[in-house]
């Protein structure tokens, strides 16, 4: 294995940007149907829910009280305390890829949030209470799991679930001194699938809601199979090739 030298910075291969963008796309899918369908609060994106919660208190507002925001605050915080300790990279596991217990745990996540879509749809796209609430701790979790794991990826990783700071990387790199790279690329690349997840997951909500917690699935699937599954090997020469060269 080839060490990187002290000054050159670690990226994520081909292989994991991708994922991580695809992985932001099941991010805006899961928060797009929590708010709409379960409580008016986010799955993955913990600022906006404890100004949710702050407002629960007031009694200005029109939500539901407190219960929302605090359930999915706790199934976070949960999916995040689960994975942290389990995260740490081998010393034989190259910086440029995630560790296997990073996949793993996406893995994981992968399967939790296929139960989830199974039990969506069971119900018809409109879980009724208290099981509405266990949907709201389940995917919170998951985004908890997947926050955790890319995190635990290191520079080869990157949040996973919020994305202010990438958004302010980004804008301070194309309006100040400097060029924009390959990796500010990708973070336009995650900004504008977050984005699209949410749409797809909304789009599908609005035409058929039994299928609508599908989508994230769909896009944390695509994701996991990214660094799963193996790149082609390269193709060896045609046996003509090899005699056109020998005869130059």
């Amino acid at each position: 294995m080839t060490a990187l030298s002290p000054t050159e910075p670690v990226r994520p291969g081909r292989a994991q940007w991708a994922a991580l963008i695809l992985f932001a796309g099941a991010s805006g899918a899961v928060d797009v149907l929590a708010f709409i369908a379960l409580g008016r609060v986010f799955a993955g994106v913990m600022t906006g829910n404890l100004v949710l919660l702050g407002l629960s208190f007031t009694g200005t507002g029109d939500e539901g009280g407190p219960a929302a925001p605090l359930l999915a605050l706790a199934g976070y915080v949960a999916g995040v305390a689960v994975v942290a300790p389990f995260t740490r990279r081998r010393p034989e596991e190259p910086e440029t890829r995630w560790p296997r217990t990073v996949v793993g745990w996406l893995a994981a996540e992968v399967v939790l949030l296929a139960a989830v879509a199974v039990g969506w749809a069971a119900a018809g796209g409109a879980p009724a209470q208290p099981w509405r609430d266990v949907v709201l701790v389940a995917v919170a979790a998951a985004m908890g799991v997947q926050s955790a794991a890319l995190a635990g990826a290191g520079a080869a990783g990157g949040p996973g679930t919020y994305f202010t700071g990438i958004l302010t990387r980004l804008v301070a790199r194309t309006t100040g001194p400097g060029t924009v790279g390959l990796a500010d690329l990708g973070s336009l690349s995650r900004l504008l699938t977050l984005t699209a997840g949410a749409s797809s997951a909304a789009l599908v909500y609005a035409a058929s809601a039994p299928w609508a917690m599908a989508v994230p699935l769909l896009w944390a699937l695509a994701a996991l199979a990214c660094v799963t599954v193996p790149p082609p090997l390269p193709r060896a020469p045609s046996s003509s090739t090899g005699r056109l060269g020998s005869r130059s």
